[in-house]
């Protein structure tokens, strides 16, 4: 088993921390001869076998059993704990995973009844490495998420985890989650002080599997920079020999793989032994240096007997034994809950029995009382039901009346605004009418005269004048006729239809018609007018008579906003004293084209709407008018036809400042 892989996670979980000097291990032996047969003694063994249970498996396994038999007659279950984990990393370094895994299983059954949550993710961690090493990855997978059980523990050993998790997809060749996991491993080693040398080995072999051979010597080489001790390099050396010898550069592979070769001893480590000396053994097989290849045959085949000393079959033995012995305990303690279960389920048949009685005789004495409540409680509902309906159909018709008064006050408004814009033409005709009435009257008293006394430059003139005079009734009248003409095609009932529409001309004349409407009805109000009309937009379809109730209602809203606010300041209200004498109420119209969309914008100078009312204003029925003056329908009214239009419709506002409704209509 990798060295750095073990003596981390032994860091990580356990209570001894190990100083791995020569003179520090004499210190402990001398200390070891005097000591008493307690806990402190169980506490030196594990020392010493710490010390060298990478180095020197053998030492390691030597002091880690008297430590665990000890323990055991103690009864000091963490000095157990920790004598079997270290049993599990010497057995498994010397490659003898069946005592390997059989150490960590019961490593697991000790710290599962401690209830030790670190130790029991230490078991897990130790049990998937043993998988691993054996080449059982799918194992070692299901037991390096159980890492993940404990999330508080996984993310406080994130780096370590990770990279198991991380080794193990690659081995399985899924190469996107080994990549994942082990580059979150090296993304948490590069914030720690303290490095750790195997996720960048894990990097080195995913690339050089991608056949990225830079970055896999870069990985390689960093990694090999970051270890603690020689054989925290073995990985490094094996991964760069085999880079090397896929380039063709055959003499650094032999210098690596030596090197690597040169790191073991003490049969530790035999999958790596066997790695290292299959590069060179096919190396120099190649180059046909044949004393050379025989040689490292002959150390690969040490290593394969020592790896595959004891059959790999037994390997599963120990879990399913223990396994067994779980299964056993768990029968029995089932086997005691389900007596326990039947003599409760048994008293539960009876008083379920007794409950059911007592119900039946209940349910005969007031069935005909329930059923009695039941039919009232239908009759109840069914008046609610009556009434309910009742209320929807009365509101239903007030909901119509409401939208066909708002009509007819849009149209009153209109109608007003159309009889005070015919009234000047007609003027204009009814004067010139009478003027020319009395001129023509003038000549024809004039040519009663007798030829001598007639001037017929008199005659010539009232003739010029009189021309001139019709001319000016036929043109007021044409625009009689074409107020008329639009009055009626206003009136008409939307056909639906979108037809090509001037909408310069039609927001200019509703904003006419606005005004005019609102002075017929208060010879007070004046206001300014602005427009601005971006003159390069061409027509666009539209349903006319529906854009133009938007566009009035939305006038007739301004103008009702600045009149409201004029008042106030002429009531000398505190909000408006310092505006009363410059406030002038004004209304603007402005369209352009912005992109594909045509941009139409009423802007007022009035009080604007609080905030908290903006997200109100579309609903129906919402108005700020007092009662009698508005119904709240018609901006509803207006979001609607927008819509159906495909456009959208909103306001901007600032109290005290104004407002502005900006509708976007699809070109």
């Amino acid at each position: 088993m990798s060295k750095t892989l073990l003596l981390l996670l032994f860091v990580c979980f356990c209570l001894i921390q190990i100083d791995a000097q020569q003179n520090n291990a004499d210190s402990l032996r001398q200390k070891l001869a005097t000591v008493k047969e307690d806990t402190n003694k169980v506490w030196l063994l594990v020392n010493l076998s710490g010390i060298y249970q990478y180095s020197y498996p053998d030492s390691g396994i030597l002091y880690a059993q008297p430590a665990l038999q000890l323990a055991q007659k103690l009864h000091f279950a963490p000095g157990e704990i920790e004598a079997y984990w270290l049993l599990h990393v010497a057995f498994a370094g010397k490659g003898n995973y069946p005592k390997a895994l059989e150490a960590s299983l019961k490593g697991l059954e000790l710290s599962e009844k401690s209830g030790d949550s670190t130790k029991i993710i230490m078991a897990y961690a130790g049990i998937g490495a043993v998988y691993f090493y054996s080449n059982d990855y799918d194992r070692a997978l299901y037991y390096f998420n159980k890492l993940k059980l404990n999330q508080a523990i996984f993310k406080r050993n994130q780096k370590f985890f990770s990279g198991m998790l991380g080794r193990t997809y690659f081995k399985l060749n899924q190469l996107d989650s080994a990549l994942y996991y082990t580059q979150m491993s090296y993304y948490f080693d590069l914030r720690d002080e303290d490095h750790w040398p195997i996720p960048y080995f894990y990097l080195g072999e995913i690339y050089a599997q991608k056949k990225e051979y830079a970055s896999a010597l870069d990985y390689y080489h960093r990694g090999i920079n970051y270890s603690i001790v020689k054989l925290d390099s073995l990985d490094g050396y094996i991964g760069i020999a085999g880079v090397f010898q896929k380039n063709d550069l055959i003499d650094s592979a032999i210098y690596y793989a030596r090197l690597a070769v040169g790191l073991v001893h003490d049969g530790s480590f035999p999958l790596k032994i066997v790695a290292a000396c299959k590069i060179l053994t096919d190396i120099y097989t190649t180059r046909h240096v044949l004393d050379s290849a025989l040689k490292y045959m002959q150390v690969k085949m040490v290593a394969k007997d020592s790896l595959f000393s004891q059959a790999k079959q037994n390997l599963y033995f120990n879990e399913q034994l223990h396994q067994q012995e779980l299964l056993q305990k768990i029968e029995q303690e089932h086997l005691a809950n389900k007596n326990r279960q039947n003599v409760m389920a048994l008293l539960g048949v009876l008083i379920i029995f007794l409950i059911i009685a007592i119900g039946l005789w209940g349910k005969n004495i007031y069935k005909q009382k329930s059923y009695a409540i039941l039919q009232k409680q239908k009759q109840e509902i069914d008046i609610q039901k009556a009434k309910v309906e009742q209320t929807l159909h009365e509101l239903k018709t007030t909901q119509s009346q409401l939208i066909q008064s708002e009509k007819m006050a849009s149209l009153g408004e209109l109608t007003a605004g159309i009889a005070h814009e015919i009234q000047n033409p007609l003027n204009f005709v009814n004067n010139f009418s009478e003027v020319n009435k009395e001129m023509l009257e003038e000549l024809k008293a004039e040519r009663l005269k007798p030829a001598a006394e007639r001037q017929e430059q008199t005659e010539s003139e009232i003739i010029v004048d009189v021309i001139a005079n019709s001319e000016k009734i036929n043109h007021h009248g044409k625009r009689v006729a074409a107020i008329v003409k639009g009055m009626l095609q206003h009136s008409r009932s939307s056909s639906g239809q979108k037809e090509p529409t001037n909408i310069n001309a039609l927001a200019d004349e509703y904003m006419r018609l606005s005004y005019q409407g609102l002075r017929a009805k208060d010879k007070s109000f004046k206001a300014i007018l602005k427009t601005d009309y971006d003159e390069s937009i061409d027509k666009i379809n539209i349903i006319p008579q529906d854009i133009g109730r938007v566009i009035l209602n939305l006038i007739n809203n301004a103008f009702y906003a600045v009149d409201e606010k004029k008042k106030a300041i002429d009531q000398g209200l505190p909000t408006f004293e310092r505006l009363a004498t410059l406030y002038e109420p004004t209304v603007s119209v402005s369209t352009k084209r912005v992109g594909d969309t045509i941009e139409i914008k009423v802007a007022d100078n009035g009080p604007g709407i609080p905030q908290k009312i903006v997200d109100k204003i579309f609903q129906p029925f919402f108005t700020t008018k007092p009662t009698g003056q508005g119904t709240g329908l018609g901006l509803s009214l207006s979001y609607d036809i927008i819509k159906a239009h495909g456009g959208e419709i909103k306001v901007e506002t600032k109290q005290s400042e104004g407002t502005s409704f900006i509708i976007r209509l699809p070109v």
